[in-house]
């Protein structure tokens, strides 16, 4: 059966914004939290966080720290990082302290974990991007073995560590789960080797059971028969759907647009004041992972991709950075009014 997990994003601000105040920040993680409790509550199954870093619109980009918080604030979700990028860690600090985590929600984490793709990040952390694939592998291996192994020795091109102990284990034994975040083949084959993969921005249905399905054959192959696949899906829900997109289409397409014009999209787009780019965008998601309109149209587009990829997670986004113009950008009021009645119109029917 499909489970459903909410993503309360950690970027609030305008893009390229000046340095947030301390109360902004403040609010930020309350709100994150308050969203994370408020899915819990209306039936969602998991709460998802992301790892960004080196931007002022994202409030809260320590995803050990917001992991801690959510198992403290949480009871039941499984919380996991879609994805915390370990290539920029310290493998055995990054184990040791995502450890604790499991232990402090007695058994809740999933470790979602990527290499990471945005140059800066590799920038703020004074770590080479060249070989980065090979250095997260390592990592990797290095946060597996801490978990599973009472002791131990590893020599590696990036990593070395000589008959140490990391104590206490995690709460799950052997270990917590392990998924990859991946878009290229190459990354997606490294996942099957793993516990899962997650996609974000699939296309529609019809293609991404395609490649889905390739890839659950290969994890097969790989002898992970109880792979798991989830996948994203963003937007609003309301009570009708020419409102809903017209409030809100635009924040997807601005976003879509701004990682273009950054160069960290393939997509050709142009101007964020563009309305007819702005309007384009909007056409070109919809089809594929955006989904704005009434709860029947929520559950008529989730139960297409339930019934075509049946994914083992679906997770649901709905905020974007703030816009610097549009129409008004949702208060935390409407943020929580549209978790609750995801939850309770949405996930609870479609299950």
């Amino acid at each position: 059966m499909t489970q459903f997990a909410f993503m309360p994003d950690t970027h609030f601000g305008v893009y390229n914004r000046d340095l947030p105040s301390g109360e902004e920040v403040h609010d930020g993680f309350e709100q994150i939290l308050r969203e994370a409790e408020t899915a819990e509550k209306y039936g969602f199954d998991g709460v998802w966080i992301p790892e960004r870093h080196h931007r002022t619109e994202t409030y809260v980009p320590s995803p050990i720290v917001l992991l801690s918080a959510l198992a403290a604030r949480t009871n039941r979700v499984k919380i996991v990082p879609t994805v915390m990028q370990p290539t920029y860690y310290n493998p055995m600090h990054a184990a040791e302290q995502l450890a604790q985590i499991d232990n402090l929600s007695a058994g809740r984490l999933i470790f979602g974990a990527g290499v990471g793709y945005h140059v800066d990040y590799f920038r703020l952390f004074g770590v080479p991007q060249k070989r980065s694939g090979k250095r997260f592998e390592e990592a990797l291996e290095v946060i597996d073995r801490a978990w599973r192994e009472e002791r131990l020795t590893f020599e590696g091109e990036f990593f070395q560590y000589d008959d140490v102990l990391m104590s206490p284990k995690p709460y799950q034994r052997p270990r917590p789960p392990i998924w990859l975040g991946a878009f290229a083949d190459k990354a997606v084959e490294r996942a099957t080797h793993w516990d899962g993969w997650v996609w974000w921005f699939p296309p529609a249905p019809d293609e991404a059971r395609e490649r889905i399905d390739y890839w659950r054959g290969r994890a097969a192959e790989n002898g992970n028969d109880n792979w798991s696949v989830g996948v994203a899906y963003e937007g609003w829900v309301g009570s009708d759907r020419k409102a809903v997109r017209d409030r809100h289409g635009h924040r997807w397409a601005r976003e879509a647009i701004f990682y273009s014009d950054a160069g960290l999209s393939s997509d050709d787009r142009t101007s964020l004041e563009d309305r007819d780019a702005i309007e384009k965008s909007i056409a070109e998601l919809e089809p594929r992972y955006l989904i704005l309109g009434e709860p029947s149209y929520w559950i008529e587009r989730l139960g297409e991709v339930i019934e075509k990829v049946k994914p083992e997670w679906i997770c649901i986004r709905t905020r974007t950075p703030r816009p610097e113009s549009g129409p008004e950008y949702p208060t935390l009021e409407e943020s929580l009014e549209c978790i609750q009645q995801l939850g309770e119109e949405v996930v609870a029917r479609l299950r």
